[in-house]
């Protein structure tokens, strides 16, 4: 069990290395998270829609995850005031490792799935809010 958890650990630092889909770590998170991460490249990023795209290939299969930050993410730019995170500020090509909880909704009588992103590895959430230590 140690094993596994200590090459988690490394997968998670290692920014070179891809793992689409996985656990997150014991730690404090958002009330009702289930411990969904995920890995992968990314491959677009929207402004208009706020979503964006990570890719992840192994083979000749790929995985996609379609994100979009919650309501209130908050970054502290070098050259300026906390403002909220656009997807823009993620770059194109950069391997991310992505905190979320999914919701699904009916949107015009279709089942849409939304995954909220609350955090990412390399870009801090600042926003104040509740959290709860968890262990997975």
């Amino acid at each position: 069990m140690k094993t596994l958890a200590a090459l988690f650990g490394f997968l998670l630092v290692a920014s070179t290395v891809s793992a689409q889909h996985g656990k997150a770590p014991n730690g404090y998170y958002p009330q009702g998270y289930s411990g969904d991460i995920w890995t992968g490249i990314v491959s677009s990023v929207d402004d208009t829609t706020g979503e964006f795209t990570l890719t992840y290939t192994k083979g000749n299969k790929t995985e996609t995850f379609v994100g979009i930050p919650e309501v209130g993410y908050l970054v502290a730019p070098k050259d300026g005031p906390e403002r909220p995170l656009k997807p823009s500020d993620i770059h194109i090509g950069r391997t991310i490792t992505v905190f979320y909880m999914s919701v699904t909704k009916k949107i015009d009588g279709k089942k849409v799935t939304l995954n909220t992103v609350f955090s990412i590895n390399s870009i801090p959430n600042n926003k104040v809010g509740r959290r709860d230590f968890m262990a997975f």
